[in-house]
């Protein structure tokens, strides 16, 4: 009757015992106390990590002689690469299994895991540790810090911050994509001395970090703090004691340290909070009543391509890695067990001669074995492999719906994995899987782990990724899964040659937001002097902001109203003090000064050529900036021009006076036509050259370029808008300004050379301001000694087109490229300018945009080419913020809050922070 009440899932309800049937017993003392203090089963003794070594940076096993260590993998940007640059790494991972020994029994154990976590606030310490000690507490940086880590803890909060509908059609969200790599082996026989198991240790991990290194995947070793704060927030991921908050584990239950332990420390002990409960009714763990379970492959379905749960991929109008789709929380653990090849190739053998018989069955597994000797002898490995994915949920019912979506997801990625229906050993498979944990040996029985060949198994390692910059935040942006990207152009060690900057974006793109959050940043981290020139005042409201914060600002505009005078000729005296003598000045000379266009390897160290950037700007003057007059322009008449500034400093001199003004070097000019020394043609050459420049010592020029300029003041930002200057028929005197400005900033960087802060000079609107052809060679003349001086030059323009030729050396000398949302033809356009391999140019054209949301871009400098994704600060757009309806909004929240302009963007940046709250 039992049998048949079982087949139905029923059992019989047992009949009361009657009292002949129990035996009544005295109720002793020792039994009360057994069972008063009967432990139950411990956790802990499950878990495999006894201690940490740190003179070795490994982990002591629970049998006292195993050893392991943990790695932490930083995987390698591929988002849109290329075929090629994906097939080259995949065999560079090819070549680290081969080098990992093999050896049997006791087979070496080598562990990945990769999971997403929330939690910013290390890259928040990052950011904080990274600024300069002495700007810590100083006003700007104490509130863009703050500004930071309000943005970075907004960002990650559960469920992202908005759905990107372009790109991945997914949620968007700040989160760090952690990969860990574990090795160890669990040494069977007793005698072994520790220090030979770590020595073997040792050797192993060098040679998996050598072979990771030459892929192309950098690595380091986590130590006993790292591995704690892991498995502490794995362990206890609802505590009770942080109100279900496990980001303050950290600082509720810091890492206790590895110095003056107490007797009988155990380090798995550390790392449960509370009791974990097994429910083998429902297969599952429920830690802080959260439940927990683990999803286990079985096998594949078919040959997984290179990055297939890791890398983006391009599913139809959406790019996505399949990892990106996976629940929060889900770390996917890949087990992989070292043994030698000849022991599966016996393995693969024994199978094959077994393989007898005319079923159809035996003839198909014949066929197989067949063609997996073939396979290996072609020099692919076979790897026992067990892949498993752990989910948990905050409830059984989300977990389920997590778990058939994990399954479901894995499905259609071609791997098949064991059903809920036929696990049966979940709750067992979720502790062997566990770092370190997975015993070989036991393996035998369950038979967990599937042969995989090496091709397929490197193709499912979680290396490929995003790329995340240099590691530098002196800039930080994001990358399309979330991860912060960080690189800067002031870090001595992310230049090769100059910290020079080009960024351009066409109109929409954001690269007044781009600019506004650059120079933030750089002056929370760096300080350093800012020399801002553009045209338009988009800069006004941000130059206000830091007046606000205890920043020095100078702020110009160009207007014939304003008490503002840029002599081009001021320095002129100091030629005096090098070259004396007006005979010094010949056709040789002026031949040496004239730059190669066509060498983009002149040598950019050499000494500043001072007159030769005062011919420039002469020549400038004379002609209007009119290319046609320039080339009509002969080498005697720039000898000509070189004397006139000369002769004029000379006259000057003997004045007494300080600065030499246009109408001196015009003056020069018309005496040299009087010069009979000349021939006929010279003079009259002299002569026009002369009155040309007389037209800049009258009128609106003559205010700006012909009076004696005063000594600008020493400010952590110089703000200068070209005002007036910018509109049509201003063309040379917005070019002589122009000039005129980086002659004094020059004087400035040069006098400043010897402190510790850096400066910035930095153009915006570059395609109405420095398209001139006689610009480039002086902005190359001028600012080829600033890397000694550190003084780098940044430049921002909506496009190239403007652009001419000669402007090709100017911005080859750029060593960063900033390129915003770039279509085709723009791309086309920086190909003029920088030589572009195929690779940058996908990733050019892949970049996106996505109104209100986000900008994408592309990074290029000597050593790094990156996809970023702009997510700027709320306050950073606001600041930006130039459009006629924008001016309005905040015209009406001054009126409505009688606030000033810089509090009414502080309105307008919090009313975006609860938008993207809202999203």
């Amino acid at each position: 009757m039992k049998d048949l009440l079982a087949l139905f899932g029923l059992t019989a309800t047992p009949a009361a015992p009657s009292e002949a049937d129990v035996a009544l017993r005295p109720v002793t003392r020792r039994r009360l106390a057994r069972d008063q203090y009967t432990r139950p089963p411990s956790f802990t003794d499950l878990l495999p990590w006894c201690e940490y070594l740190p003179d070795h940076q490994a982990f002591l096993l629970e049998d006292g002689r195993s050893v392991g260590i943990v790695l932490e993998i930083t995987p390698v940007g591929c988002e849109a690469r290329p075929p090629s640059f994906m097939g080259e790494l995949h065999q560079g991972l090819l070549g680290m299994l081969s080098n990992v020994l093999e050896i049997d029994p006791s087979p070496w154990v080598v562990q990945v895991y990769v999971q997403d976590e929330t939690d910013l606030r290390t890259t928040s310490a990052a950011l904080r540790d990274y600024v300069r000690a002495d700007l810590r507490d100083s006003t700007l940086t104490r509130h863009w810090l703050a500004v930071m880590d309000a943005h970075l803890s907004a960002t990650s909060r559960p469920g992202g911050v908005f759905h990107d509908s372009v790109v991945t059609n997914w949620r968007w969200g700040g989160k760090l994509r952690r990969t860990r790599l574990v090795v160890y082996r669990r040494f069977r026989r007793e005698e072994q001395p520790l220090r030979d198991s770590l020595e073997q240790l040792r050797d192993q991990v060098g040679r998996l970090r050598a072979s990771l290194d030459a892929a192309g995947v950098s690595s380091r070793v986590a130590d006993g703090e790292h591995v704690y704060d892991w498995l502490l927030q794995w362990f206890n991921p609802k505590p009770g004691i942080c109100d279900g908050d496990s980001a303050r584990l950290a600082d509720i239950a810091p890492y206790p340290g590895d110095r003056d332990l107490p007797f009988g420390r155990d380090f798995a002990e550390l790392l449960t909070l509370s009791v974990p409960q097994s429910d083998t009714d429902a297969n599952l763990w429920r830690l802080d009543g959260m439940p927990h379970t683990v999803v286990s492959v079985q096998g594949l379905r078919r040959a997984p391509e290179i990055g297939a749960l890791t890398a983006e991929r391009a599913v139809g109008d959406q790019v996505y890695a399949v990892f990106d789709r996976l629940p929060v929380g889900t770390v996917m653990a890949m087990t992989l067990v070292c043994r030698p090849q000849d022991l599966l190739r016996a393995h693969v053998a024994n199978v094959k001669r077994a393989s007898v018989g005319d079923g159809a069955e035996a003839v198909l597994a014949h066929e197989n074995a067949s063609q997996v000797e073939l396979q290996m002898a072609r020099g692919d490995r076979l790897v026992p492999t067990y892949m498993s994915f752990y989910v948990r949920a905050e409830n059984d019912t989300a977990l389920r719906r997590q778990v058939n979506h994990v399954e479901s997801l894995l499905l259609q990625n071609g791997l098949q994995t064991v059903g809920r229906e036929s696990e049966f050993l979940a709750c067992d498979a979720w502790l062997r899987n566990l770092p370190m944990n997975y015993d070989p040996a036991l393996d035998r029985s369950h038979r967990r782990s599937r042969l995989m060949f090496g091709t397929h198994l490197t193709s499912l390692l979680p290396v490929y990724g995003r790329s995340r910059g240099t590691g530098h935040p002196g800039q930080l942006f994001w990358n399309r899964g979330g991860e912060p990207l960080s690189f800067d152009p002031l870090h001595k060690d992310d230049r090769k040659k100059n910290g020079h900057m080009l960024i351009v974006g066409p109109t929409g793109a954001g690269k007044s937001a781009t600019l506004v959050y650059l120079i933030m940043q750089a002056l929370a981290v760096w300080r350093p002097r800012v020399y801002l020139i553009e045209a338009g005042n988009s800069f006004g409201l941000m130059c206000d902001y830091l007046r606000s914060h205890a920043l020095s600002v100078h702020s110009v505009a160009m207007q014939p109203n304003a008490d503002v005078s840029l002599p081009p000729f001021a320095g002129a005296l100091s030629l005096l003090e090098t070259d004396p003598t007006l005979a010094a000045v010949d056709l040789e000379a002026v031949d040496a000064a004239t730059p190669d266009d066509d060498d983009p390897a002149d040598d950019l160290e050499e000494g500043r050529d001072l007159l030769g950037e005062m011919e420039i700007a002469a020549r400038i003057m004379i002609t209007g900036g009119d290319a046609r007059e320039d080339a009509r322009m002969s080498r005697a008449d720039r000898l000509v021009i070189r004397r006139a500034i000369l002769e004029a400093a000379g006259q000057v001199r003997a004045t007494g006076r300080d600065q030499v003004l246009t109408e001196d070097v015009a003056t020069a000019l018309r005496r040299a036509g009087q010069d009979e020394s000349l021939d006929p043609r010279r003079r009259e050459r002299a002569v026009d050259m002369g009155d040309a420049l007389l037209l800049f010592c009258s009128g609106v020029a003559g205010h700006f370029f012909n009076r004696e300029g005063n000594r600008w003041p020493d400010v952590d930002v110089t703000h200068l808008d070209m005002g007036i200057l910018q509109r049509e028929g201003y063309e040379d005197q917005l070019t002589v300004a122009y000039i005129a400005l980086m002659n004094h900033i020059n004087s400035v960087v040069e006098a400043r050379q010897h402190d510790a802060r850096p400066t910035l000079v930095i153009t915006d609107e570059g395609h109405i301001i420095t398209t001139n052809p006689l610009l480039a060679p002086y902005v190359i003349k001028i600012t080829k000694m600033w890397r000694k001086f550190g003084a780098w030059y940044w430049i921002a323009t909506q496009n190239l087109d403007d652009f001419p030729d000669a402007s090709r050396r100017m911005l080859s000398m750029l060593e960063w490229w900033l390129c915003l949302v770039m279509p085709k033809d723009e791309v086309e356009q920086i190909a003029r300018f920088r030589q572009l391999t195929d690779e940058q140019r996908q990733m050019l054209l892949s970049a996106r945009k996505e109104s209100g949301k986000y900008t994408e871009g592309v990074v290029l400098t000597d050593s790094l080419a990156a996809l970023f994704r702009n997510v700027p600060p709320a306050l950073a757009l606001a600041l930006a913020q130039t459009e006629k309806d924008e001016k309005a909004a905040r015209a009406q929240i001054m009126r409505c809050e009688h606030c000033s302009e810089v509090e009414a963007a502080m309105h307008i940046a919090a009313g975006i922070e609860r938008r993207r709250a809202g999203d």
